[in-house]
């Protein structure tokens, strides 16, 4: 009596796919147990908001066509600097009160880029789409560094065309 034996011919392609495969996730096994006791540091990623902004894109959807536009950020900066009105904060504060409530008419306003207090006779940017303010330099700041959207909410600073007429009035944008 014999023992049975069943011999299965198995390409070698397959073997060595497998067997690679198998070493890759060991390797990654490894790398994450290391990670993960903090013995083992990636590589850092190059940064996505690096000071040359002149090669990275923003994705538009243009209301002429379905698809997404790519447009350098530098545009998009000039644009939005452009399209944002720069006023004294006396001058808005005067324009702003008939429509305010009495309730914060005697609240100051706090830059939260900076963390200061707005002066009356300190230029402010006062962005369409949420309404909130912020000191030129600092606002101007933040989107030469390729931002797009508000410090505070994340809304668009540059809202979409069909929205550039509906804009406060008080603001003239």
């Amino acid at each position: 009596m014999g023992l049975l034996y069943l011999a299965i011919n198995i390409p070698k392609a397959i073997t060595i796919t497998f067997f690679l495969n198998i070493i890759s996730h060991i390797r990654f096994i490894f790398i994450g147990a290391l990670t993960h006791l903090g013995l083992f540091k990636p590589a850092p990623e190059e940064d996505s908001n690096s000071t040359n902004n002149s090669n990275n894109y923003i994705l538009i959807l243009d209301a002429s066509s379905p698809s997404l536009v790519p447009i350098p950020v530098h545009v998009v900066t000039a644009a939005i600097k452009l399209r944002l009105p720069i006023l004294p904060y006396l001058h808005f504060i005067q324009q702003s009160e008939e429509e305010e409530s009495e309730s914060e008419s005697g609240v100051q306003k706090v830059c939260t880029i900076c963390l200061e207090c707005v002066e009356l006779n300190e230029e402010i940017r006062v962005l369409c789409n949420c309404t909130h303010l912020f000191h030129r330099v600092c606002l101007d700041t933040w989107i030469d560094h390729g931002q797009v959207t508000c410090p505070l909410c994340r809304s668009m600073l540059l809202p979409p065309r069909t929205n550039l007429t509906r804009c406060n009035p008080i603001l003239n944008c």
